[in-house]
Protein backbone atom coordinates (compact mmCIF):
# COMPACT_ATOMS: atom_id res chain seq x y z
CA UNK A 1 0.00 0.00 0.00
CA UNK A 2 1.15 3.36 0.37
CA UNK A 3 3.35 4.55 3.26
CA UNK A 4 2.07 7.35 5.34
CA UNK A 5 4.41 9.57 4.77
CA UNK A 6 3.55 9.89 1.14
CA UNK A 7 -0.96 9.77 2.37
CA UNK A 8 0.43 12.85 4.12
CA UNK A 9 1.99 14.61 1.72
CA UNK A 10 -1.71 13.51 -0.15
CA UNK A 11 -3.33 14.97 2.40
CA UNK A 12 -1.35 18.51 2.99
CA UNK A 13 -0.38 18.79 -1.53
CA UNK A 14 -1.25 22.40 -2.07
CA UNK A 15 -2.63 22.86 -5.49
CA UNK A 16 -1.68 26.78 -4.99
CA UNK A 17 -5.28 27.41 -6.76
CA UNK A 18 -4.75 25.03 -9.90
CA UNK A 19 -6.22 21.84 -10.14
CA UNK A 20 -5.52 18.27 -8.34
CA UNK A 21 -6.70 15.27 -10.45
CA UNK A 22 -7.16 12.10 -8.76
CA UNK A 23 -7.31 8.76 -10.59
CA UNK A 24 -8.52 5.30 -8.86
CA UNK A 25 -8.72 2.46 -11.82
CA UNK A 26 -9.73 -1.04 -11.22
CA UNK A 27 -7.49 -3.40 -13.02
CA UNK A 28 -8.20 -6.88 -11.15
CA UNK A 29 -9.46 -8.63 -13.98
CA UNK A 30 -8.31 -9.08 -17.84
CA UNK A 31 -11.29 -7.42 -19.19
CA UNK A 32 -10.55 -4.35 -17.19
CA UNK A 33 -6.88 -4.19 -17.53
CA UNK A 34 -7.31 -4.01 -21.38
CA UNK A 35 -9.93 -1.07 -21.21
CA UNK A 36 -8.27 0.89 -18.39
CA UNK A 37 -6.54 3.23 -20.96
CA UNK A 38 -9.85 3.59 -22.47
CA UNK A 39 -12.01 3.85 -19.51
CA UNK A 40 -9.71 6.86 -18.23
CA UNK A 41 -9.91 8.97 -21.19
CA UNK A 42 -13.76 8.35 -21.38
CA UNK A 43 -13.98 9.83 -17.66
CA UNK A 44 -11.40 12.51 -18.23
CA UNK A 45 -13.56 13.64 -22.19
CA UNK A 46 -16.25 14.13 -19.00
CA UNK A 47 -14.54 16.77 -16.55
CA UNK A 48 -13.09 18.48 -19.97
CA UNK A 49 -17.19 18.89 -20.68
CA UNK A 50 -17.02 20.14 -16.85
CA UNK A 51 -14.71 22.75 -17.76
CA UNK A 52 -17.11 24.56 -20.21
CA UNK A 53 -15.30 27.03 -21.95
CA UNK A 54 -13.00 28.38 -18.97
CA UNK A 55 -9.35 27.86 -20.51
CA UNK A 56 -6.97 27.60 -18.00
CA UNK A 57 -9.43 24.59 -16.49
CA UNK A 58 -9.19 22.70 -20.01
CA UNK A 59 -5.19 23.74 -20.25
CA UNK A 60 -4.64 21.92 -16.78
CA UNK A 61 -6.76 19.47 -17.43
CA UNK A 62 -5.57 18.67 -20.60
CA UNK A 63 -1.62 18.36 -19.18
CA UNK A 64 -2.95 15.74 -16.71
CA UNK A 65 -4.58 13.40 -19.33
CA UNK A 66 -1.71 13.59 -21.53
CA UNK A 67 0.63 12.85 -18.55
CA UNK A 68 -1.99 10.07 -17.15
CA UNK A 69 -2.41 8.52 -20.61
CA UNK A 70 1.13 8.40 -21.56
CA UNK A 71 2.06 6.59 -18.29
CA UNK A 72 -1.37 4.22 -18.94
CA UNK A 73 -0.26 3.25 -22.81
CA UNK A 74 3.13 2.38 -21.29
CA UNK A 75 1.54 -0.41 -19.46
CA UNK A 76 2.21 1.27 -15.71
CA UNK A 77 1.39 -1.33 -12.85
CA UNK A 78 -1.00 -3.18 -15.22
CA UNK A 79 -0.13 -6.20 -12.38
CA UNK A 80 -1.92 -4.94 -9.84
CA UNK A 81 -5.67 -5.02 -8.89
CA UNK A 82 -5.98 -1.01 -8.92
CA UNK A 83 -3.96 1.87 -9.43
CA UNK A 84 -4.32 5.63 -7.67
CA UNK A 85 -2.92 8.18 -9.69
CA UNK A 86 -2.12 11.62 -8.15
CA UNK A 87 -1.48 14.31 -10.66
CA UNK A 88 -0.87 17.94 -10.75
CA UNK A 89 0.44 18.95 -13.88
CA UNK A 90 1.22 23.20 -13.09
CA UNK A 91 2.98 22.36 -10.01
CA UNK A 92 4.66 19.06 -11.31
CA UNK A 93 3.11 17.21 -9.14
CA UNK A 94 3.01 13.45 -10.35
CA UNK A 95 2.40 10.29 -8.03
CA UNK A 96 0.97 6.62 -9.24
CA UNK A 97 0.47 3.39 -6.73
CA UNK A 98 0.12 0.43 -7.38
CA UNK A 99 -2.79 -1.60 -5.21
CA UNK A 100 -3.29 -4.83 -4.10
CA UNK A 101 -6.99 -4.16 -3.83
CA UNK A 102 -9.64 -3.29 -6.37
CA UNK A 103 -11.04 0.14 -6.09
CA UNK A 104 -14.03 1.73 -8.40
CA UNK A 105 -12.42 3.80 -11.30
CA UNK A 106 -13.29 7.49 -10.65
CA UNK A 107 -11.33 10.60 -11.48
CA UNK A 108 -11.73 13.32 -9.25
CA UNK A 109 -10.62 17.27 -9.87
CA UNK A 110 -10.88 19.73 -7.40
CA UNK A 111 -8.68 21.75 -4.90
CA UNK A 112 -6.90 18.93 -3.30
CA UNK A 113 -6.78 15.01 -3.91
CA UNK A 114 -9.36 12.97 -3.15
CA UNK A 115 -7.66 9.99 -0.79
CA UNK A 116 -11.20 9.13 0.71
CA UNK A 117 -10.73 5.77 -0.77
CA UNK A 118 -7.05 5.03 0.33
CA UNK A 119 -8.54 5.78 3.75
CA UNK A 120 -11.33 3.19 3.65
CA UNK A 121 -8.38 0.31 2.09
CA UNK A 122 -5.81 1.13 4.85
CA UNK A 123 -6.97 3.75 7.66
CA UNK A 124 -4.46 6.08 8.75
CA UNK A 125 -3.87 7.19 12.15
Amino acid sequence: MIPANDLETLRSFDSRGHLALTVYLQMDSPLHRASVYDDFVTLMRLRLEGCGSDPECRTEVQEDLEIIGLYLRSNGHRKHAGLAIFSCAPELFWRAYPLEVAVSTRVTIGPAFDIEPLQILAPVS
